[in-house]
């Protein structure tokens, strides 16, 4: 997709993204694999889709954190 069209999709993207990630950091332990999932991937769609690096080190940081935390 490109111009409105990827706008559009990637906008969309991220606010799904962000929503399972607001719900799975409210309803799952910091360690749960699938919450651990999504945090990869959420990272990787800002590294590789939004085309920032900086916003994907600090999500993998902030889940890094958060699991050293709880442990």
């Amino acid at each position: 997709a490109t111009g409105e069209t990827r706008n559009a999709v990637v906008e969309d993207s991220q606010k799904a993204y962000q929503e399972a990630f607001d719900i799975a950091k409210a309803k799952m332990q910091p360690t749960h694999p699938i919450r651990l999932g999504l945090a990869l991937n959420f990272s990787v769609f800002y590294y590789e889709i939004i085309n920032s690096p900086a916003r994907a080190c600090h999500l993998a940081k902030q889940v890094r954190s958060n699991v050293c935390a709880c442990c």
